[in-house]
């Protein structure tokens, strides 16, 4: 896989020095060093251009480390919360309260796999949103009353800022 990452960087400054006929010799042979160098360099990082990245690793605890660091923490878990946080006040602007309820659900998922990873977050987790406002809010949307859905709504909003000051990250305000 390497001979082929170096073949189409070959290609590459080969194309670009063919196009660039009146250039300066100094330069054409500046151009080789930089191709020679980065395929010295992908060689000596074992850099791998197969879609089997994790395979290719030799050893099995380099691939859980390679795994746990894609994961990443708590703040990954919280990027689909936001995502969900918005799906769910678009659904509830047009009254699709069981479209809200899924994204709801997939909050409880992805809090609950985030404080696996960060297990520090998981008391706040549980005490700001699991056993309080998420509740609130699954019932209200039972209900659909949409007067109960927008109060119970705006409380899930308040504990989450309430809980990212709890976690010293009270700069991320929701709105």
């Amino acid at each position: 896989m390497l001979f082929i990452h170096i073949l189409f960087i070959y290609r590459m400054y080969y194309v670009v020095i063919k196009s660039l006929n009146r250039m300066e010799v100094n330069v054409k042979k500046l151009l080789i060093l930089i191709f020679l160098s980065n395929a010295v360099l992908a060689m000596q990082n074992n850099y791998s251009t197969s879609s089997q990245w994790l395979m290719d690793m030799d050893v099995v605890d380099d691939r859980f480390r390679a795994i746990q660091k894609q994961f990443r923490g708590f703040d990954t878990a919280m990027m689909e919360v936001g995502y969900r946080y918005e799906a769910i006040k678009k659904a509830l602007f047009l009254h699709n309260y069981e479209l809200a309820s899924y994204h709801l659900q997939k909050v409880q998922v992805a809090i609950e796999n985030g404080y696996i990873r960060r297990p520090a977050r998981k008391e706040a987790s549980q005490n700001y949103f699991l056993n309080t406002t998420f509740k609130e809010l699954q019932k209200a949307l039972e209900t659909k009353d949409d007067t109960l859905v927008t109060h119970s709504f705006d409380n899930l909003k308040n504990s989450c800022n309430a809980c990212h000051i709890n976690q010293n990250v009270g700069f991320i305000v929701i709105e």
